[in-house]
C-alpha cells in the first residue's frame, strides 16, 4: 500500500491505474495485517458495512463479524499463522457480514495472502449476495408452494371422486381420512377426525389436542358433522413443514368439508326423489288395489263372526275364528290407512280454529293419556288466525302424533313420573311474506335415532312392534300435509324428547292451492 506522506503523483502510471481499479471496484476489499488489524477498505466495502473510511482503519477486522465469528477471529488466524493449515485463504466461502447498524447481511468471501518486506497482509474481496439468498428463498418458497398446491388438488380430486361415486358410510369416512392423512404428512400433525351423523372415523395416529384446524360439515343450514385435524402446537404460531402456511392447510380442510356437504346433500335429494316416485307408486297401487282387497277382507271378517256365534265360547274354534277376524281387521286397518295415504282430494276445505282441532283429538285420547299416567301442558290460544283446512284431516294427523308420543312416553316411563309430560301448543310463524300457524307436539320420552329421522316418513317404516303400528301414520301425515301446502318437520335427540312441528298456511290460496 502506499505511505501517506508518498506523492500520488510520483508513482508509476501503472500502479495508479491499479489503485483506481480498486477504488472503483463494485465489490468490497479488505486488507489487513497478521494482527487482524484493518489497513484499507475500498469505497464499496465502506458502503456496504456502513462506515466510513478512516473510522476502521486500525481497527480488528472482526468488527464486520456477527458472533459467534467476531469473538473466534484472532484465534482462527493465529492458528493459521502457527500451523500454515488453511481454513479460509485460497478458498472462497458464503459468510454473514455485520453492518455498523447491527443488521446482518450474507456474502461471498474470497481472501488471498502475500508477503510485502517480510510482513505478512490478507487481501478480502468480499461480494454482497443478499439478491442471490432472496431469488433462492423465493424459489424455494415457489417451490414449495406449487408442490403444496398439487398436493391439495390430488386431495380434493380423490376425496371428490369419492364421496361423489359411493353412499357415506363408514369405510368411505375412513378413505377420506387416509387422503387427508396422506396429505397432510407433517411432524405437527397427530391425526384427522372425521364424524358423519353418528359415524366417525380417526387416523390410527390420532390424539385429540388443544389446537386444532376443522370445519362443521353443513347440509341445507344444518350440521351433520364435522372434521377436524390435531396439532401438537397452536395453529397460529408458525408455518407448517414444508406444506403451506396455516391457512393453506385450513383452506383445504374448509374444501373438502364443503364437498362433504354438497354429495350429502346431493344424496338427499336423490333420496327424496326416489321417496316422492315410492309414494307415488304406493298411492297408485292404493287406489287401484284397496276396493279390490276390502271386498275380500269384509268377507273374512263376516265369516269370522258368523263362527263366533256359532262356536262355543272357550272353544278351539272360537280362538281361532276371533284371531281370523283380528287378523282381518289389521288388514282392514291398513288398507283404509292406504286409501288415505293414496287420496290426493284438495275440496271441501273451510276455515277453522287450532283449538278445536285440538280440543277434538284430545277428547277421543283423554282416556288413553290418563291411563298412562301422562302430564298434559296444552297451548293453543284462542286468538290464532283460523285456517283454511280440511278439520277432519288435521284431526288425523295430530291424532297421530299425540299416540307416537304417549308410545314414546311409555317406552321410557312403564309407571308415573314427574317428566312423562306431552305438551301440544300452536303459534304464529311467517316466512317468505306468508302467515302460518305451527302446532308442535312434544313428549319428553325415548326420542328419535339420528339414523331414523330420515327414515320416518318413508311408508312401512317403524320403530314399533308388529301389533303396535303399521308405518304409514307418518306417511300418511305428510302427504295431508303437503296436500295443505305445510310442512311437518321433527326435532329429537335420542332419550331426552322428540318435537314435531307442523305448519300450515293460513290462507291456503296464498301458497297456490
Amino acid at each position: 500500500m502506499m505511505d501517506d506522506d508518498q506523492n500520488f503523483e510520483e508513482q508509476p502510471d501503472s500502479l495508479i491505474w491499479a489503485w483506481g481499479l480498486v477504488e472503483s471496484a463494485v465489490d468490497g476489499i479488505v486488507t489487513i495485517d497478521d494482527h487482524g488489524l484493518i489497513e484499507y477498505m475500498n469505497p464499496a466495502a465502506c458502503n456496504m458495512f456502513g462506515y466510513e473510511q478512516e473510522t476502521v482503519l486500525g481497527e480488528n477486522v472482526s468488527m464486520l463479524m456477527p458472533d459467534p465469528f467476531r469473538s473466534n477471529h484472532d484465534g482462527y488466524l493465529a492458528n493459521y499463522l502457527n500451523t500454515g493449515d488453511q481454513k479460509i485463504i485460497g478458498i472462497g466461502r458464503n459468510v454473514i457480514g455485520l453492518r455498523k447498524d447491527g443488521s446482518t447481511f450474507p456474502m461471498h468471501l474470497s481472501v488471498s495472502e502475500v508477503e510485502v518486506e517480510g510482513n505478512r497482509r490478507f487481501t478480502g474481496v468480499l461480494h454482497d449476495i443478499t439478491e442471490q439468498r432472496n431469488a433462492e428463498e423465493e424459489k424455494d418458497r415457489l417451490l414449495q408452494e406449487l408442490n403444496w398446491r398439487n398436493k391439495e388438488l390430488n386431495c380434493l380430486y380423490q376425496i371428490g371422486e369419492l364421496v361423489w361415486s359411493r353412499e357415506m358410510d363408514d369405510s368411505l369416512l375412513q378413505e377420506v381420512v387416509q387422503i387427508l392423512d396422506s396429505t397432510l404428512s407433517e411432524s405437527d400433525v397427530t391425526g384427522t377426525k372425521l364424524c358423519i351423523d353418528e359415524v366417525c372415523c380417526n387416523s390410527p395416529t390420532f390424539q385429540s389436542t388443544p389446537w386444532k384446524l376443522a370445519v362443521d360439515i353443513i347440509v341445507e343450514k344444518r350440521k351433520r358433522g364435522d372434521l377436524e385435524v390435531c396439532l401438537i402446537h397452536d395453529p397460529n404460531a408458525g408455518v407448517a413443514n414444508g406444506n403451506g402456511h396455516t391457512e393453506d392447510r385450513q383452506s383445504l380442510i374448509e374444501a373438502i368439508g364443503r364437498r362433504l356437504g354438497e354429495a350429502l346433500g346431493h344424496q338427499e335429494a336423490e333420496a327424496k326423489v326416489l321417496h316422492a316416485s315410492k309414494l307415488a307408486s304406493i298411492g297408485e297401487l292404493a287406489a287401484g288395489m284397496g276396493h279390490e282387497i276390502n271386498n275380500p277382507v269384509n268377507c273374512i271378517i263376516n265369516c269370522a263372526d258368523i263362527l263366533l256365534k256359532q262356536a262355543e265360547a272357550g272353544s278351539q274354534t272360537a280362538e281361532f275364528s276371533d284371531l281370523i277376524r283380528s287378523e282381518a281387521e289389521r288388514i282392514a286397518h291398513i288398507v283404509k290407512d292406504l286409501l288415505t295415504f293414496s287420496r290426493q282430494d284438495t275440496s271441501m276445505f273451510s276455515a277453522a280454529q287450532v283449538a278445536d282441532i285440538v280440543d277434538t283429538v284430545l277428547t277421543l285420547c283423554k282416556k288413553k293419556i290418563e291411563k298412562s299416567q301422562i302430564t298434559l301442558k296444552v297451548n293453543t290460544p284462542e286468538s290464532l288466525p283460523r285456517i283454511e283446512c280440511r278439520s277432519e284431516q288435521l284431526q288425523q294427523v295430530l291424532m297421530n302424533l299425540v299416540l307416537n308420543a304417549i308410545h314414546a312416553l311409555d317406552d321410557k316411563y312403564p309407571e308415573a313420573d314427574d317428566d312423562k309430560q306431552l305438551e301440544i301448543s300452536a303459534t304464529v310463524s311467517g316466512r317468505a311474506g306468508i302467515e302460518y300457524v305451527r302446532i308442535s307436539v312434544t313428549d319428553h320420552g325415548i326420542g328419535i335415532a339420528d339414523a331414523n329421522i330420515e327414515r320416518i316418513y318413508d311408508p312401512f317404516f317403524t320403530t314399533k312392534g308388529r301389533d303396535l303400528g303399521t308405518g304409514l301414520g307418518l306417511s300418511v301425515s305428510d302427504g295431508i300435509i303437503k296436500n295443505h301446502k305445510g310442512t311437518i318437520t321433527v326435532d329429537s335427540k335420542i332419550g331426552e324428547y322428540t318435537t314435531f312441528h307442523v305448519e300450515i298456511p293460513v290462507r291456503l290460496n296464498e301458497e297456490g292451492a
